[in-house]
């Protein structure tokens, strides 16, 4: 089967997830083509199939941090008549090539935005077997009153209904999404299909030689407490806050530091996380780096953390997540969406309930006491990651749904 998958995102968990199934899928016996956007971050590591580096996006993750001054906000609202136009001149490029290659089956991933419709449209003209991996069953938003959680707003559900409709199959992770996804779109249920999100271990491939935990470490000045990580792009519905609520008891009891990274969203007001951190007399203790972290040196980061916390308000599923299981590390998240499919309280990780800093403080705490359990969570996790969440079963049971359309 000739597959072309599309991301045009060349940096990031996407293009990530896009490179482990495109991999895995060839390994399978397909014959796939990704393509992709000219800053492919891994063009460097060995593939089993094709990429076409072809799209000339902006970075979505660029360095240093947004201002917020009024002139550069107005000047980022103008900017995006302009990207509008250059997306829909990219949407017509790869679908020429998508033509050109003539693939038996075309697979997207997230569609992010409403007006997508309308190439989409031309697309399902070209493609015979059009799939979607539906990451979000709702999109996120960055903007608008939504700003910062999942838009389930009518007037993007009428885009969004009319856009899944087009598609022959769509993979949604794990069972518990495929209700709302069915009930929200009126999707036929012969055409919705169940994945997992497979593991990270791409980040072990990753590394860079040389660095490690102990040179992170000496980086940001940590000394030798034990640190407690969130990490992951920052954004409002990530519950930044409740862990920060959370911290000073944890903080009492063990003494430990608190590390915040990950590239800060629109919606993510930094300063006012900073000051919360300040008004609880915890600022001392709490290390922040609002910036895109290198995949070179994720697998350090991980070997950072005695504990790694997702305080999250609302998910549809994570591959954040996955990382530290990947590489074993004890984790806390809260009881929502697929975190709940993915760490099984008490064997795999703690699950405590959503925006209960008591709760979250009382988990963190016991795990950095009893490295006993941390490391029996931590070792169940990892082989997880290499059983149930292995990219292998993933693109079985694609292959097998896109066949079968």
């Amino acid at each position: 089967m000739k597959i072309v998958y599309l991301e045009p995102v060349g940096k990031g968990g996407m293009i990530h997830y896009a490179f482990q199934l495109c991999r895995a899928m060839a390994a399978a016996g397909a014959d796939v083509t990704l393509l992709t956007a000219r800053d492919y971050e891994l063009a460097h590591l060995k593939h089993s199939f094709k990429v076409e580096p072809i799209i000339d996006l902006w970075d979505p993750k660029p360095a240093g941090k947004l201002s917020t001054a009024p002139w550069a906000v107005a000047w980022r609202k103008l900017r995006r008549v302009g990207r509008a136009v250059r997306h829909y001149q990219l949407w017509l490029q790869q679908i020429r090539r998508i033509a050109q290659i003539n693939p038996d089956a075309v697979v997207l991933g997230d569609i992010r935005f409403p007006f997508d419709l309308f190439p989409l449209l031309l697309l399902r003209r070209k493609a015979r077997i059009l799939a979607d991996i539906c990451h979000n069953v709702h999109p996120f938003s960055t903007g608008g009153a939504a700003a910062g959680a999942f838009d389930r707003s009518r007037w993007r559900a009428f885009f969004y209904r009319r856009i899944y409709h087009l598609f022959d199959r769509v993979f949604v992770h794990f069972e518990r999404n495929r209700a709302e996804f069915e009930r929200s779109f009126g999707v036929p249920e012969e055409r919705v299909r169940v994945i997992v999100h497979g593991n990270e271990e791409i980040f072990r491939e990753l590394r860079r030689p040389g660095f490690d935990a102990p040179a992170l470490r000496a980086r940001l000045g940590l000394g030798a407490a034990p640190v407690i990580l969130f990490f992951g792009t920052l954004s409002r519905y990530k519950g930044v806050d409740v862990l920060l609520d959370a911290f000073p008891a944890i903080q009492r009891a063990t003494g430990a530091r608190l590390v915040v990274a990950g590239f800060p969203t629109a919606d993510f007001d930094l300063g006012a996380h900073q000051q919360r951190a300040r008004a609880a007399g915890v600022d001392a203790h709490v290390t922040w780096v609002p910036e895109y972290i290198d995949s070179g040196e994720v697998a350090a980061w991980m070997e950072l953390a005695s504990v790694i916390v997702f305080p999250y308000r609302e998910i549809y599923q994570s591959g954040a997540l996955h990382v530290p299981q990947a590489f074993g590390v004890p984790i806390v998240a809260t009881a929502i969406g697929a975190m709940q499919d993915v760490i099984s309280d008490d064997v795999s990780g703690l699950i405590v309930p959503r925006e209960d800093a008591a709760a979250l403080s009382d988990a963190v705490i016991r795990l950095l006491q009893d490295r006993t359990l941390a490391d029996r969570l931590g070792s169940q996790a990892a082989a997880d990651a290499q059983g149930p969440f292995s990219w292998l079963t993933v693109a079985k049971v694609m292959l097998d749904g896109i066949g079968r359309t």
